[in-house]
């Protein structure tokens, strides 16, 4: 949890016997709404669930979960286009809410606190294809 100065970095979590960096809930969920956000004005197909997890590299089974938990609260809404997918499930896209983008603005700013108090490292705050 600690590097050598004492500052965290993020949580080491075994998997499968090795070690691996999970980053925190705030960094997801606001990764989820700030990549939500970029692509309000895309086509349906950038929003759908392998696009959000190749862009903001949450694991699919996770995001899943987050999803439908930002769905819950109102900050996402998920949209059946009521077409089948290759392997027979629907295929749903998600488009972030006026109140997702309050919260998105909210943690962002929790999160560049964090990164003055060196908590969290500069790349905590893009998305995996930003180059910063």
């Amino acid at each position: 949890m600690f590097n050598t100065d004492n500052k965290i970095r993020g949580v080491l979590v075994p998997i499968n016997g090795s070690m691996r960096k999970q980053r925190d809930l705030p960094v997801s969920i606001y990764r989820i709404l700030l990549y939500l956000s970029r692509m309000r004005a895309e086509d349906f197909d950038s929003r759908r669930l392998v696009r959000i997890e190749r862009a903001t590299g949450i694991d699919r089974k996770e995001l899943r979960i987050h999803l439908e938990k930002l769905t819950d609260l109102g900050l996402i809404e998920c949209i059946d286009e009521n077409k089948k997918g290759r392997g027979g499930h629907p295929q749903l896209h998600f488009n972030i809410t006026p109140v997702g983008r309050t919260w998105r603005s909210d943690i962002g700013r929790l999160i560049q606190l964090c990164q003055r108090g060196e908590y969290y490292p500069e790349s905590f705050f893009y998305l995996p294809s930003d180059s910063f």
